[in-house]
C-alpha cells in the first residue's frame, strides 16, 4: 500500500513508519511534518491508500486539513492520530475511517492496517446480476419475495436469485436480519426495537432469533472507529 503520515512531531512519524514497516516491507511511507508541507506537495491529488493525519499540529490542525483533502478527494482513507479521545467524533464530518490514539500501540496499529487492507479490497467488490455490475457499498439493503429478491441500491433491481445465494457474494458488512432481509451496517444509523434505521430512513425488520446477532454486530460496526 501506499501510505502517508502527517505529523509535526518527528519522531513520532518515525515510530509509525516503523509500525508500519513491520506489518509489510513492501509498503511505500511518505513523511510530511506539516499540514501545509503535505497540501502544497500533494498538488491537488493524493496519490495514497491512506493518510495518518496528526489531529493536534501547530498552524492547520489535522480536522482542517482533512475537510481540504475530502474537498478535492473523497475516496481516499483518512486515519486520525490523536492523544484526546473525545476528537473521535470530530471525524465523522470529514469521513474519517478509524483513529489510532496515541502512545502508539504496533498491535493495533496493524490491526488498523489489516482493516484499511480489508476496505481497499472490499471497494473492489461487486455483485453481478442481470448483466449489471452493482457496487457493494451502494447497497443499503436486500429483500426477498418469491423466488426472487430485490436489490436496493441507487434504484431497486428485481432479480431471479436467492437471498442465500446473494448472501454468498456480500462482503462482511452485510448482515441478515430477518429470513426476508439482509441489511448493509454502512448505511444503518441506527437499531430501534425490532427494527433497523438505515441512512434514507428505511425501516428493516428484524426478527425476534436475529435480534441478538444484529445487536451485536451492530455494536461491534461502531466500535470499529476507534483502535
Amino acid at each position: 500500500m501506499k501510505i502517508c503520515i502527517c505529523d509535526d512531531d518527528s519522531s513520532q512519524c518515525e515510530s509509525l513508519k516503523t509500525m508500519i514497516l513491520a506489518h509489510d516491507k513492501n509498503h511505500e511511507v511518505t513523511c510530511f511534518h506539516s499540514a501545509e508541507e503535505m497540501l502544497f506537495e500533494c498538488e491537488n491529488q493524493f496519490l495514497f491508500d491512506c493518510i495518518f493525519l496528526d489531529i493536534q499540529m501547530k498552524k492547520m490542525n489535522g480536522i482542517d486539513c482533512a475537510k481540504k483533502i475530502r474537498s478535492i478527494d473523497d475516496k481516499v482513507i483518512i486515519i486520525f492520530l490523536s492523544a484526546i479521545r473525545e476528537y473521535v467524533f470530530e471525524g465523522y464530518e470529514v469521513n474519517a475511517m478509524r483513529y489510532l490514539l496515541k502512545p502508539l500501540d504496533q498491535r493495533k496499529c496493524h490491526e488498523l492496517l489489516d482493516l484499511v487492507e480489508a476496505s481497499i479490497q472490499k471497494e473492489k467488490t461487486y455483485l453481478y446480476v442481470n448483466k449489471m455490475k452493482i457496487c457493494c457499498d451502494d447497497i443499503l439493503y436486500i429483500e426477498s419475495y418469491g423466488h426472487y429478491c430485490s436489490i436496493h441500491a441507487f434504484k431497486a433491481i428485481e432479480v431471479k436469485k436467492s437471498l442465500s445465494e446473494l448472501y454468498a457474494g456480500l462482503p462482511d458488512t452485510f448482515i441478515q436480519t430477518h429470513r426476508s432481509y439482509i441489511v448493509n451496517l454502512d448505511h444503518v444509523e441506527a437499531v430501534i426495537k425490532d427494527q433497523c434505521l438505515l441512512d434514507d430512513q428505511t425501516m428493516i425488520p428484524i426478527s425476534r432469533k436475529s435480534l441478538k446477532k444484529v445487536n451485536e454486530a451492530f455494536m461491534e460496526h461502531i466500535r470499529g472507529g476507534l483502535l
